[in-house]
C-alpha cells in the first residue's frame, strides 16, 4: 500500500508545546535493544539467529506517535505524525526507508533486503543537518483514510536507515493506536466484605480505563458494566432464586429490573459490545450469572461516589462457593476473572447459624495523674482488654452478655460454647471520616491467652479452669496514640466459620499526660517540654492553618511571626516557635532522631517516605488533613515534625533570625532521605545573585594569566589597580514591600537587565511582592554568583508552612 501523502518536516526539533513530549512512548523493540545493549552505546548487538551484527549507533530512536495535526494542516481528530531521532552515526547515512502495515515488514523484522527495500512506503533522502530529530506527517494520506474505513485498532510502522559502507542498524518498530484498546483497572472480587449463615456482601470500586493510548493521564473512561458469576459447588443448589440486591451510585436494585439482569451477561469479540441472556438449565442451576450496568467513568473529585455493593441472600449455611468478576469498558475491552476458566475464579463461604457474642465495653489501665482517662505506656501505646467473646454452639445458651460476658455454672466448654477464632479491631479516623483497620504489633493477633486486670498489675490467667468466677479479659495494644487523643473503637469477634459478631463500638479517653497536668494549653496546642532545664509551654499539634482549616504555606518569614503575634490566649505569649525549642521538642530529649515515635520494624527510609511523606513531591498528601498519618508523631502528640512541610523558626539571633526547620515533601537532589529529616538540620533560604565589590580590585600577572584579587600582595607583579572610577558595572537595588506595603528586605540585580526587560520583568522577579526600585550602585561584578542571604526575608515557597508556639507568662 502507497502512501500517496506524506509531508516530511525536516528539521522540526523541538516542539514549542514542550507537553506533548508527555505523550511520547518508546517502541518495544527499542526498549528491548536499549536492555541488550546496555554496556556500551556502540557495542554492536547480534541477533541471536542471525549472524548478522546490527549496530545500535545506526538506527533510529525514541519513535515517538503524536496524535496532533502538523501546522500545515486542518485542524482535526484524525491527526497523526511519527517522530523519530536520527541514528548518533550520520556520517554515511544516505536514506530513511518508511513502511507503513506489516504486509512487507513484519513486526518482528530486523533486516530488510533489496526487495523489501523497493517496496517501501516512503523514503527520505538524508541531507546533513544538526538537528537531532524528524517527523513524517500522516495527516490526510491514503493509509490513515484505510484505516478509518476499515476500523483497524492499530498500525505498524517500521523505519530503517540505509548507509553507504559499513554495518547497518536493525529495523524500528512502533505502532499508531487508533481506538481504546487498554483494559480498565480493575481489582477483582476476592472476598466478601462481610458474611453471614445465608449470604455474603462484596464491594468493589469502579475501575479507572485509560482512554487514550497517547494521554495515559486521562482514566476517567465509561465503564459499561460487570460480569459476575455465582457457582455453588453443590451441583444440587438451585441458586436462580437467591436473592440479589445490587447498590450503584446511582441507586438501589433489589429485582433485577433497574441496575442489574439475572442470567444475563456482557458479550464481548473484541470490537463490540453487547448483552447476552444465559439460558437456564437443570445441568447449570447451580450456576447465576448477573449483568450490573454502570454507564459512567471514575469520578477522582468524589472517590466515595463509585463504590459498588452486591448483597446476595438464601444460600446455604456453612457451603462453599465461587465467585468471578470481570469489568468492561465503552469501547469492550475487559479486564478481570476468566470466566471460562473456574480455576481463576475466588472461593468463599457462608458461616454457621449462630453469630459470637460480644461484650459492651473495653477497659484500659487507668492514670493516676487523670483518674477517668486510660494511660500511655512510655512510647505512646496504648492497651485495652475487653471480656473475651465465645461462641455458642445452641441458641438457648444462657450466656448474660453486659460489659463482660458471664458463663453460666453449668455452660461448659463445647457442650454450649466454643471459643472464638479471632478479633477484628478498627480505629475511626475523624480526619478521615472512615474506619480503618488495626494492625498487630509484629503481627501476633492470637488472643490465646486470658488476664486479669487488678488495680494499675495486668495478671495472666493460666487456663479456662481458673478463670472461673474471675473477669477474665483478652488484650491487645494500639499503637501510635497520641496524649490526650479521644479514640472510637469498634471490635467483633469472628468465630471458626467466618460469622462476625455484632460490634463492640466504645470511646476510649486518653490522657494528656504528665506535661498537660501542669498547663492547660489553648485549643490546637499541646504541652510539650524542649529539655529538662526548661519549663511547659505549647505547641501547635500540626503546622498553623487559618480559619478555614487550611495550612498557611507559601507565607514570608515576616508573614508567619505576624500570624502567630495575633494569637491571643489568656496567660500565655504566643509567637512563633524558637529554633531550639523546635528541635528539643523534635529529638524528644534527645531519644529521637527524626521526631517520630520509632517502634515499627520499616526502616527509616520506608517510615519517612510512607507515614511522614518526605521527599515524596506529593503536595496533595500535605495539603490535606484527612491523608495525613497518625504514624508521624512524637511521643509528646506532636505531628509531622520531619515532613509534609518545613517550617519557619524563630532564629537564634538577629543576624540568623530566619531559619527554616525540618523537611517536607519536596524531594531534594544531593540529599539523602534521612539526612533531609534529621531534627538537628537547619537551613536557611537564600536567592542566587551576582557577586560584586565596591572594595579595591587588585590585578597580579602570573604569566600569561592575570589574577584578581582584593587584598594588596606586595609579593606578587602587580598589573593594575582599578577602583572606583575604573568600575563599569552598575546594579539595580529595590526595596521589596509585601501586600501591605511593608518594607521586608533589600535585593537586587543587574541594572542593564532591569531596564531591558522593565515593568514586566520586574514583576516576574517579584512575583506576589512589590519590587520598588531604590537606588543604583556603580560595582565590580566578579563573575561569580553567590548566595543573597539577605534574601531569606522575601523568600516563598508552597513547600514551607510554620507552626507556633504558646509560651506561659
Amino acid at each position: 500500500m502507497l502512501l500517496s501523502k506524506v509531508i516530511r518536516k525536516g528539521g522540526l526539533i523541538f516542539f514549542a508545546n514542550f507537553s506533548s513530549m508527555v505523550k511520547r512512548f518508546l517502541s518495544f523493540s527499542v526498549f528491548a535493544l536499549l536492555v541488550a545493549c546496555l554496556g556500551s552505546v556502540f557495542v554492536a548487538c547480534s541477533d541471536d539467529d542471525s549472524e548478522v551484527e546490527y549496530l545500535f549507533n545506526r538506527e533510529v530512536s525514541e519513535l515517538t506517535v503524536l496524535r496532533e495535526c502538523a501546522s500545515s494542516a486542518d485542524s482535526g481528530a484524525f491527526c497523526y505524525q511519527v517522530r523519530y531521532q536520527y541514528p548518533i552515526d550520520k556520517d554515511d547515512l544516505s536514506k530513511i526507508y518508511l513502511w507503513f502495515d506489516s504486509t512487507v515488514v513484519k513486526d518482528s523484522t530486523r533486516s530488510v533486503g533489496s526487495k523489501e527495500l523497493d517496496r517501501a512506503d516512503t523514503v527520505i533522502e538524508y541531507k546533513k543537518t544538526k538537528a537531532l530529530y524528524d517527523t513524517v506527517d500522516l495527516t490526510g494520506s491514503d493509509i490513515l483514510e484505510s484505516v478509518r474505513e476499515s476500523k483497524r485498532e492499530s498500525l505498524m510502522v517500521a523505519i530503517y536507515c540505509e548507509y553507504t559502507s559499513g554495518g547497518p542498524g536493525s529495523v524500528q518498530h512502533v505502532y499508531i493506536h487508533f481506538r481504546d484498546d487498554i483494559a480498565p483497572l480493575f481489582s477483582v472480587l476476592d472476598r466478601p466484605e462481610t458474611k453471614w449463615t445465608t449470604g455474603a456482601e462484596f464491594k468493589w470500586t469502579r475501575p479507572t480505563d485509560q482512554t487514550d493510548y497517547y494521554d495515559p493521564n486521562d482514566l476517567s473512561g465509561v465503564i459499561a458494566g460487570y460480569n459476575i458469576i455465582i457457582y455453588a459447588e453443590n451441583q444440587d443448589e438451585d441458586l436462580s432464586k437467591i436473592k440479589v440486591t445490587v447498590k450503584s451510585p446511582d441507586g438501589v436494585d433489589s429485582t433485577g429490573k433497574e441496575i442489574y439482569k439475572r442470567n444475563a451477561h456482557f458479550f464481548s469479540n473484541g470490537d463490540s459490545l453487547w448483552e447476552e441472556s444465559v439460558e437456564v438449565r437443570k445441568s447449570n442451576k447451580n450456576r447465576l450469572h448477573l449483568l450490573i450496568k454502570d454507564g459512567k467513568g471514575y469520578n477522582a473529585d468524589e472517590p466515595d461516589s463509585n463504590i459498588f455493593s452486591l448483597v446476595i441472600e438464601g444460600l446455604k449455611a456453612e457451603s462453599k462457593y465461587k465467585i468471578a468478576s470481570t469489568a468492561f469498558d465503552a469501547n469492550a475491552q475487559y479486564a478481570g476473572n476468566d470466566y471460562m476458566s473456574e480455576s481463576s475464579w475466588h472461593d468463599f463461604s457462608t458461616t454457621d447459624s449462630i453469630a459470637p457474642l460480644m461484650p459492651t465495653k473495653i477497659f484500659t489501665l487507668k492514670d493516676t495523674l487523670f483518674p477517668n482517662m486510660a494511660r500511655l505506656d512510655s512510647n505512646n501505646r496504648l492497651r485495652i482488654f475487653w471480656s473475651r467473646s465465645v461462641d455458642p454452639l445452641k441458641e438457648d445458651h444462657n450466656i448474660d452478655v453486659d460489659s463482660v460476658l458471664t458463663l453460666p455454672k453449668d455452660c461448659l466448654m463445647l457442650l454450649c460454647y466454643d471459643t472464638v477464632e479471632t478479633y477484628e479491631i478498627e480505629t475511626f479516623n475523624k480526619s478521615a471520616n472512615k474506619w480503618e483497620r488495626h494492625e498487630c504489633p509484629d503481627d501476633t493477633c492470637q488472643y490465646n491467652k486470658l488476664y486479669q486486670i487488678d488495680g494499675d498489675s495486668v495478671q495472666i490467667v493460666a487456663d479456662e479452669v481458673s478463670a472461673k468466677g474471675v473477669s477474665a479479659f483478652v488484650t491487645d495494644t494500639i499503637r501510635w496514640v497520641s496524649p490526650g487523643d479521644t479514640l472510637i473503637l469498634r471490635i467483633r469477634a469472628v468465630d471458626r466459620s467466618g460469622y462476625s459478631s455484632i460490634a463492640l463500638v466504645d470511646t476510649v479517653v486518653v490522657s494528656p499526660g504528665e506535661l498537660a497536668s501542669q498547663v492547660e494549653c489553648p485549643e490546637g496546642f499541646i504541652a510539650v517540654k524542649a529539655s529538662d532545664t526548661t519549663g511547659v509551654f505549647c505547641m501547635e499539634r500540626y503546622e498553623h492553618r487559618n480559619d478555614s482549616g487550611e495550612f498557611m504555606v507559601n507565607v514570608l518569614h515576616s508573614e508567619a511571626l505576624e500570624a502567630c503575634n495575633s494569637i491571643s490566649a489568656s496567660g500565655f505569649t504566643v509567637s512563633l516557635c524558637k529554633e531550639r525549642d523546635w528541635e528539643l521538642v523534635c529529638l524528644s530529649g534527645g531519644s529521637l532522631s527524626y521526631g517520630v515515635v520509632e517502634d515499627a520494624s520499616d526502616g527509616v527510609v520506608d517510615y519517612l517516605y510512607s507515614y511522614c511523606n518526605v521527599a515524596t513531591n506529593d503536595s496533595l498528601s500535605a495539603a490535606s488533613i484527612a491523608t495525613r498519618s497518625s504514624r508521624c508523631v512524637n511521643p509528646m502528640g506532636v505531628f509531622d515534625l520531619p515532613g509534609q512541610y518545613q517550617e519557619w523558626v524563630l532564629g537564634r539571633s538577629e543576624d540568623t533570625s530566619v531559619v527554616v526547620r525540618g523537611s517536607s515533601y519536596k524531594k531534594m537532589g544531593g540529599v539523602d532521605l534521612e539526612s533531609q529529616a534529621l531534627c538537628t538540620n537547619r537551613s536557611f533560604p537564600y536567592y542566587t545573585r551576582p557577586e560584586y565589590t565596591t572594595d579595591s580590585v587588585f590585578l597580579y600577572r602570573e604569566g600569561t594569566r592575570v589574577d584578581t584579587v582584593y587584598t594588596a600582595d606586595t609579593s606578587r607583579t602587580l598589573y593594575k589597580i582599578l577602583t572606583k572610577k575604573d568600575f563599569k558595572d552598575s546594579l539595580q537595588f529595590f526595596d521589596v514591600q509585601d501586600s501591605n506595603g511593608n518594607s521586608v528586605g533589600v535585593d537586587y540585580a543587574p541594572y542593564g537587565e532591569y531596564k531591558k526587560g522593565g515593568e514586566k520583568w520586574l514583576e516576574t522577579l517579584g512575583g506576589s511582592l512589590k519590587y520598588v526600585p531604590d537606588h543604583i550602585e556603580v560595582v565590580f561584578l566578579t563573575g561569580k554568583k553567590t548566595m543573597y542571604r539577605e534574601a531569606s526575608a522575601f523568600y516563598k515557597s508552597p513547600s514551607i508552612g510554620f507552626r507556633c508556639c504558646a509560651y506561659p507568662e
